[in-house]
């Protein structure tokens, strides 16, 4: 089930990459601000973030194939809207509905998996399932950046829905229902390690969040193509997404705190650096070194939800707060890096900013993340 469910994460996410080179430019080309450019990119991760714990308690509650495979319904319905989106503010809403029917299946099918994960082996599975996530996100750029550049933009958003519907019959074929046992004791908490990853998530993201939505227009100012955009970002997940099954079996063996806070303290200075360079090669570098750093990280903060789901018995539940942690900081990174390229007067200028407090997010989720996983244990309750 690990690599069904694996094949299913990369043809959606291969979808969703498609469009990641074309949305902010066609974002900037409407005439809005920065402040708006954030909103519109952001409306995807605020809907995931309202919606994100209802379904993973949901999905504990009654049936994880039944949500995937609505979500994914939806997924291909609503990936076909944005063809027809002339006006900012209806794409905000297309991009908030959009962002529901993910909620309804990515993290879901996390938590299917980690459900059924030996122990031990926690961060190598979910470096298995988050390399196809970040596969599907790099090779979609660089279509999506060739299907605009041969093609055009709506052909590329046709294509993300034709991906979506094929996701959602390879899971409809190959992804079973997973009965557990219920536990006599199920109890829902979060405890120092829970915190310490979705703290560490929201403010890692907010600093992600600026790579996708000004990293594109900034090679844009630059004179870049959409092809090349699109490789640069297909050149940061491909390389993530090929270390991360070996980072996951680094952290299994060596604790989490050591890939988390090291690959953070080096991204902070990669993403201090990129309004700096020029040249395409430089780019390519910064956005290679990216990928690795982050490539630590991730299985690593992953395998505390799934190890502590599984302790307390309510996977799904835990799994979509760890989500909507993430889609917090992506609503916020936007937001957070609009605002920042505003005060610096747009154009490279605005960039320079946008990306400093986009290194500055990542040096404060290690420091903070360190600091509280160290903290002797209590539990919160959140129910």
């Amino acid at each position: 089930m690990l690599y069904s469910a694996s094949l299913v994460l990369f043809t959606v996410t291969l979808g969703i990459g498609i469009i990641s080179p074309i949305l902010p430019i066609l974002v900037e080309n409407m005439g809005v601000g920065g402040i708006l450019i954030g909103l519109i990119l952001s409306s995807f991760s605020i809907s995931r973030l309202l919606f994100l714990p209802l379904f993973g308690t949901l999905s504990d509650k009654y049936s994880k194939r039944i949500i995937i495979l609505l979500g994914l319904s939806l997924y291909s319905v609503i990936a076909f809207l944005y063809t027809a989106v002339k006006d900012p503010f209806h794409l905000i809403i297309v991009r908030f509905l959009h962002g529901m029917s993910s909620a309804m299946a990515v993290p879901v099918i996390f938590a299917l998996v980690a459900s059924i994960t030996p122990p031990g082996e926690e961060g190598k599975f979910m470096g298995i399932l988050n390399r196809s996530i970040f596969f599907g996100m790099a090779f979609g750029p660089f279509v999506g950046g060739l299907l605009t550049d041969i093609i055009d933009e709506s052909f590329a958003f046709v294509f993300m829905s034709l991906l979506s519907l094929i996701s959602l019959l390879i899971a409809a074929v190959t992804i079973p229902e997973v009965r557990l046992k219920k536990k006599s004791h199920m109890r829902r908490a979060v405890n120092r390690r829970v915190l310490a990853a979705m703290i560490y998530r929201i403010l890692n993201s907010i600093g992600r969040g600026s790579i996708m939505t000004f990293l594109p227009i900034y090679c844009y100012f630059i004179g870049f193509d959409y092809t090349q955009i699109g490789l640069l970002i297909f050149l940061n997940l491909i390389v993530s997404g090929i270390i991360q099954p070996y980072a996951g079996i680094f952290s299994d063996r060596r604790g989490v705190i050591l890939p988390i806070v090291a690959s953070n303290f080096a991204s902070a200075l990669a993403l201090h650096m990129i309004p700096y360079s020029k040249e395409f090669t430089s780019l390519i570098a910064l956005n290679i070194l990216l990928g690795v750093f982050s490539a630590f990280s991730i299985p690593a903060v992953s395998s505390i939800i799934a190890v502590e789901g599984k302790g307390s018995g309510n996977i799904g539940g835990l799994m979509g707060y760890f989500s909507a942690s993430k889609s917090l900081g992506r609503a916020l990174g936007p937001i957070i890096a609009g605002i920042l390229y505003d005060f610096g007067g747009g154009g490279v200028t605005g960039i320079h900013f946008a990306f400093s407090g986009a290194a500055f997010f990542s040096l404060m989720a290690a420091l903070i993340f360190s600091v509280i996983i160290r903290k002797p244990e209590r539990e919160i309750e959140i129910e």
